[in-house]
């Protein structure tokens, strides 16, 4: 074989490389950084005397959790939150806003922005979705936290 044809194989090759191994792992297409998709108004930590939640006028029973975070969703729509039932998610100080929070979907302890720490992610175990038919109170001992329509309480 000439050098000629022998230094176009290593070149593609070389080229190619890459390319295969990517295909291989199942990182063909560059990953996107991932987006949050609430921003946090309030972090409630299970430390309360007594928190209880209210839908309308009943009752809500809350499965056991580290904390509720009452969110604004971030596409306008609180439907879409519902997609975070039983999901991992990470609440993760904002970048925009040096006080605020976000919360990023689908996240895993040490991936992702800043290598999060395990203490950030949580399993979500319910979601509340305040609306005009079917408001929200939160009841933080003597505290009354009114939840405005369209805000949702995520239960982690």
């Amino acid at each position: 074989m000439p050098k000629k044809q022998w230094a176009t194989l290593i070149m593609t090759l070389v080229i190619i490389q890459p390319s295969v191994a990517a295909l291989r792992a199942g990182q063909a297409q560059p990953e996107q950084a991932p987006r949050p998709v609430a921003q946090v108004r309030e972090r409630i930590d299970r430390d309360r005397l007594e928190v209880r939640v209210y839908q309308g006028k009943r009752l809500v029973q809350l499965a056991p959790f580290m904390e509720l975070c009452v969110v604004t969703p971030l596409s306008g729509s609180p439907r879409a939150i519902e997609n975070l039932a039983h999901k991992s998610v990470a609440i993760v100080r904002s970048d925009k806003k040096p006080h605020g929070w976000e919360v990023y979907p689908d996240v895993w302890a040490g991936t992702g922005r800043d290598m999060l720490l395990a203490d950030n992610v949580f399993r979500v175990k319910q979601i509340l979705i305040s609306s005009p038919d079917s408001p929200i109170e939160l009841r933080l001992d003597e505290k009354v936290v009114h939840i405005e329509p369209g805000d949702v309480i995520l239960v982690l």
